[in-house]
């Protein structure tokens, strides 16, 4: 008979973390030898529930800006072994931040779903919780996000919150361009880029040596304090409201003294406690004292109507520096011809443009105290009028040094020349001009001779003689065509080609219809004289016979006078010159004796 042994364990039980409340766990013990098996009695355990979580991280920081919201995520676990529902609150250190706590149920990262001061959460269950802060004043403050089973856990959010410097602008008030004790006036715009008030702004403008300060406007208590070299510091503090723009208008004057195309450079500043900024780019004014001087002149100062006149500029820098891209702009009448293509600098012909009435002539670079010389002419109607006729002239430059031009202007200057009524009282008078074309562009101008003492013929036994200036004039003359002759016995030159003229016979006749006031030139070629005997011209007196080219040869005049090269020579019938000039020889050219 076998015996039976009673059977006694000891053992420890462990239970699995989050296993869940109320679950019962059931143990059985069996011994087991070669007699047999033997089970003990079963023990039955019921697991308690155990509250525990988590929360993560517990700190973070974030650097941001007054009037900003910034959101931080946290992590709450359920680590127990039962559904629980856990508070979420919030605790702010210091004034001035607003904080809202949201779980993320959605699960989109936005704290876009309702407020909650509780979540619930199922065993080993997580949330996202959103703890979203408004900064509304700077400093440092601590937002603490409590939450646990018994408000046990903590996690601190650290808040850093500094303004951003304000923005600043300063610019010049109109011209750029100063001159030497004239005042110069600046905007300067400070703005707070932030949605909350920015105290304690420092606006700052440290002037140039070369400006003596006049004031600022609106005065907020405005310091000045000069500085070692020579400069002076303004200064003054503000507030500024959420967004506000502020504009002061601060005024300088230009020390007597500077120097023309001296460089003023200034930049104004604003300082917070999130730093400073500077004004950019520098507002930049050039101080140019002297001005461009023009002086002009026109003749003659009378003319018959239709009649051709000449203009005269003279252009002087009178700085002591070099000026760039000068222009002289005219405005001519409108009643005149303008005609471009004689214009001149300095004897030079130059390419101007007439264009909207103004006559832009193009000069250049002009060094100090240089002068330059522009004619040009111009044809005055042919029907006559009441008033003078009226010429404006002002010339432009730009003074540069560094980066900044300078505009610099002239004074403006105006000549008028009177228009002579018309000559009959029947309105159909013809006039005109014998001129020596020594430019061959049948227009009289600069380098032509007019030649006093022609004689003009018109058809039907009516005769005129030039004047000193070359002209003639036929009073009331029967309208429609009228045919002229120049009398080649009068004048010691030859009429210009024909085709130039747009004659319809020899040169030296014209067929002009005469409408209302009238004008027909006759232009003359100049005399090229050729030489016999060239072996005589080196120098000392020399006996020499001349012979006009392109024509008949004829007896020269008693007295004669010929050019060669840049001299005037007077001959008299014994062809006695004096000395001749020496090296090449120059074409003799006959002209009217001085």
């Amino acid at each position: 008979m076998k015996r039976l042994l009673p059977l006694t364990a000891l053992s420890t039980l462990l239970i699995a973390a989050g296993t869940p409340a109320g679950q019962v766990i059931e143990n059985t013990a069996t011994y087991e030898d070669a007699d047999g098996r033997l089970d003990s009695n079963t023990v039955r355990v019921t697991v308690q529930p155990v509250c525990a979580a988590e929360l993560t991280p517990d700190r973070a920081s974030r650097a941001v800006r007054p009037g900003d919201t910034t959101t931080v995520p946290y992590t709450l676990r359920n680590t127990g072994n039962a559904t629980r529902a856990f508070p979420l609150q919030a605790q702010v250190s210091g004034a001035g931040v607003q904080v809202t706590v949201t779980p993320d149920l959605n699960g989109n990262g936005q704290p876009d779903d309702a407020p909650a001061s509780t979540v619930t959460l199922e065993p080993d269950q997580a949330v996202t919780v959103l703890v979203t802060s408004a900064v509304a004043t700077s400093g440092t403050h601590t937002v603490t996000l409590i939450s646990g089973c018994d408000s046990d856990l903590r996690a601190t959010l650290t808040l850093g919150a500094q303004h951003q410097p304000p923005l600043i602008t300063k610019t010049v008030v109109g011209a750029a361009t100063i001159e030497e004790g004239q005042p110069v006036t600046y905007t300067i715009r400070v703005t707070n880029p932030e949605n909350v008030t920015m105290p304690d702004v420092t606006v700052e403008d440290v002037l140039s040596s070369a400006l003596t300060f006049t004031s600022v406007s609106p005065d907020e208590g405005v310091t000045t304090t000069p500085t070692g070299d020579g400069r002076t510091r303004v200064a003054w503090r503000t507030d500024l409201a959420p967004r506000e723009t502020r504009t002061y208008t601060l005024t300088a004057r230009v020390k007597s003294g500077t120097d023309d195309d001296t460089e003023v450079s200034n930049t104004a500043s604003a300082t917070n406690e999130g730093g400073t900024a500077t004004s950019t780019p520098p507002a930049v004014i050039r101080v140019f004292t002297s001005r461009i001087v023009i002086q002009k002149t026109v003749s003659p100062l009378v003319v018959d109507p239709g009649g051709r006149i000449s203009y005269a500029l003279v252009v002087t820098n009178p700085s002591t520096t070099a000026i760039t891209s000068t222009v002289v702009t005219d405005t001519p009448d409108p009643q005149l011809t303008v005609y471009p293509d004689t214009v001149n600098v300095n004897g030079k012909a130059i390419p101007a443009t007439l264009d909207g009435g103004q006559l832009r002539i193009p000069v250049g670079t002009m060094r100090s105290g240089e002068s330059v010389t522009i004619t040009y002419d111009a044809r005055v109607p042919v029907e006559p009028i009441d008033q003078p006729i009226r010429n404006r002239a002002l010339a432009s430059a730009l003074g540069r040094q560094g980066t900044v031009v300078a505009n610099i202007t002239s004074n403006l200057v105006a000549a008028s020349v009177t228009v002579r009524r018309k000559l009959g009282f029947s309105g159909q008078d013809l006039i005109g001009r014998v001129y020596v074309d020594r430019n061959g562009n049948g227009r009289f101008d600069a380098p032509d001779q007019p030649v006093p003492g022609a004689r003009i013929l018109m058809a039907g036994g009516r005769e005129a003689l030039t004047d000193s200036n070359g002209l003639y004039a036929f009073a009331n003359v029967t309208p429609g065509l009228q045919a002229l002759r120049l009398d080649p016995r009068s004048v010691p030159f030859t009429p210009a080609d024909q085709r130039a003229l747009n004659r319809l016979w020899n040169a030296g006749t014209a067929v002009t219809d005469v409408v209302a006031l009238t004008s027909q030139d006759f232009p003359l070629r100049p005399n090229q004289l050729a030489v016999q005997g060239a072996d005589t011209w080196t120098g000392g007196h020399a006996t020499v016979t001349f012979t006009a080219t392109g024509y008949a040869a004829r007896a020269l005049h008693d007295p004669t006078c010929i050019r060669l090269g840049d001299q005037v020579l007077r001959l008299t019938r014994d062809a006695r010159t004096g000395p001749l000039p020496a090296g090449p020889r120059p074409t003799p050219e006959e002209v009217t004796c001085p």
